[in-house]
């Protein structure tokens, strides 16, 4: 498993779900949507030498960096304009004949706060993958909810976020 097939995946799914979910949270109860786009993101491998066709072990994890664009205007700024960053490591907990499983965690950096996530959608070479809002800092303290993150085959994705609190 190479570190490019893992990333590409990852950085995509991750883009796709933090473009479309990251929302301000508004009164209790309230749900909102966020939207982002992404250009291909940046992989770093830890434990394992990307650049090699055999497979990382049990225990490496890589490092992927999104830069996070609004594909609608929010946060005061207009589509298109960058608003934030998306951090995600993705460890691998056990390997296979076709790909490697584990799980990523992450946080999507945005102007009034950020917002945590988790999943394994980095370990697979579907189009969409989702991941599970966990919490965050500011509007996002006690807010829940998902991110679909859709690929794109140039390495870019599209997210949405929903938020609920």
């Amino acid at each position: 498993m190479s570190v490019k097939r893992l990333g590409l995946p990852t950085a995509c799914a991750l883009g796709l779900v933090l473009m479309i979910g990251v929302v301000q949270a508004g009164a209790q109860g309230s749900t909102q949507v966020l939207k982002f786009a992404s250009p291909p993101s940046i992989s770093t491998a830890v434990g394992f030498n990307e650049n090699s066709n055999s497979p990382p072990p049990v225990g490496a994890s890589i490092v992927i960096t999104i830069h996070l664009k609004n594909a609608v205007a929010q946060f005061g700024k207009p589509s298109g304009a960058t608003v934030g960053r998306v951090l995600l490591q993705c460890t691998i907990l056990a390997l296979n004949s076709q790909f490697g499983d584990g799980i990523c965690s992450g946080i999507a950096h945005v102007p009034n706060g950020f917002i945590t996530f988790g999943g394994n959608g980095g370990f697979s070479n579907a189009r969409v993958n989702y991941y599970a809002i966990t919490g965050g800092v500011g509007p996002y303290a006690n807010d829940r909810g998902q991110i679909k993150v859709v690929n794109s085959a140039n390495g870019g994705s599209s997210a949405t976020l929903t938020l609920s609190s």
